[in-house]
């Protein structure tokens, strides 16, 4: 991780630490001895540049703390792949506005590598339907890696404090669209991470009950 991206987790860390005190007793942080600590504790570790798998594993279940320096890792190049998996796993378990946007962010950057936009496309999918959770998927020839999206028969996320926009599913659905422009087709398009990406998505959006998609969020503890 290089210095102006550990300045900038560093900064986002200390106003999201600093923004607790305005929360309620009525956030899983709140309400469990000690979550708020730990989750802190881990927000810290990532902003000094030393998380390791485990960091997001607790960031996955911080609804306080845990979208803000999420979003924030969106927002520079992706974690190596050790971590890759857990990150992916967070940003997808907490349905939060900060993760939505620093997300939608990614993946319309053509800058970016076709996995991590793809990736990005797949969060989107996951924020707007909660049964979904996005996973490292199985790689073809000269691939690093490439998410996937993977789908359960009961909600899975925890609710963030910040909603997401009421338009949510439109910019997902517009978005994908315009991804698909220009991106190979059949088997050549399953090779493509971005273009496997969009696939899975719109596939997704298509599948999923009109709404509904924001209604069913999940409220289990770890």
């Amino acid at each position: 991780m290089d210095t102006s991206t550990r300045s900038w987790l560093l900064f986002v860390v200390l106003a999201t630490l600093s923004s607790g005190c305005m929360t309620g007793a009525g956030t899983r942080e709140g309400r469990i001895p000690g979550e708020r600590r730990e989750c802190r504790s881990a927000a810290a570790q990532l902003g000094a540049g030393k998380a390791t798998a485990e960091t997001f594993t607790t960031l996955a279940w911080c609804d306080e703390t845990g979208p803000e320096a999420l979003a924030a890792v969106w927002r520079g190049p992706l974690p190596d792949t050790t971590r890759l998996g857990k990150f992916l796993f967070a940003s997808s378990n907490i349905r939060d506005g900060r993760i939505f946007a620093a997300a939608f962010s990614a993946a319309s950057d053509s800058r970016r590598p076709a996995a991590e936009r793809g990736a990005g496309l797949l969060v989107l999918v996951a924020q707007i339907d909660s049964s979904a959770t996005v996973a490292l998927a199985p790689t073809t020839r000269n691939e690093r890696w490439r998410a996937g999206l993977a789908r359960e028969n009961h909600a899975m996320q925890i609710p963030g404090t910040n909603p997401l926009p009421a338009d949510a599913r439109a910019r997902v659905t517009a978005l994908a669209k315009a991804l698909r422009k220009g991106r190979p087709t059949g088997a050549s398009g399953l090779r493509d991470p971005l273009s496997a990406a969009v696939q899975a998505s719109e596939l997704a959006l298509q599948r999923l009950p009109r709404g509904s998609s924001q209604s069913r969020t999940a409220h289990r503890d770890r």
